[in-house]
């Protein structure tokens, strides 16, 4: 093969693994873009066992039914298996996909309708303030 064949070569799979890096990049802020979107904030209080969320901008100060401060923030650990999303309070590590029992580590923001079908009830500002 004569030189100018192989740059020609090497040239053409160069910009071709740009261009699918550069699609599968804007594909992945997409996908962080869905994590980090929400219209709500998701609460467990482990005192009383309550699940309950407000609006996104309100942030809870205390269990609305105990009043304890020590509340829990929810979040959706996805599994990467069947991409079920599990809601939990948030910590470290893995918890088990409800659907299939593998870890599911990749973090999430849950979304109202999550929220309510994980039986939390809403709550106003006014309810969640200490």
């Amino acid at each position: 093969m004569s030189p100018l064949v192989t740059t020609a070569q090497t040239l053409v799979a160069v910009f071709g693994l740009a261009a699918g890096l550069g699609f599968a990049g804007g594909c992945g802020k997409r996908a962080v873009d869905r994590a980090l979107a929400s219209d709500a904030r998701g609460y467990f209080c482990p005192g009383c066992n309550a699940k309950f969320y407000t609006e996104y901008e309100v942030i809870a100060d205390v269990c609305p039914l105990c009043k304890n401060n020590d509340i829990r923030v929810i979040v959706g650990f996805v599994c990467s298996s069947d991409q079920h999303t599990t809601l939990s309070p948030r910590r470290h590590g893995a918890v088990p996909c409800e659907k299939c029992g593998k870890p599911a580590s990749r973090l999430s923001l849950p979304r109202e309708a999550e929220l309510k079908a994980w039986n939390a009830v809403r709550k106003t500002q006014a309810e969640v303030a200490p």
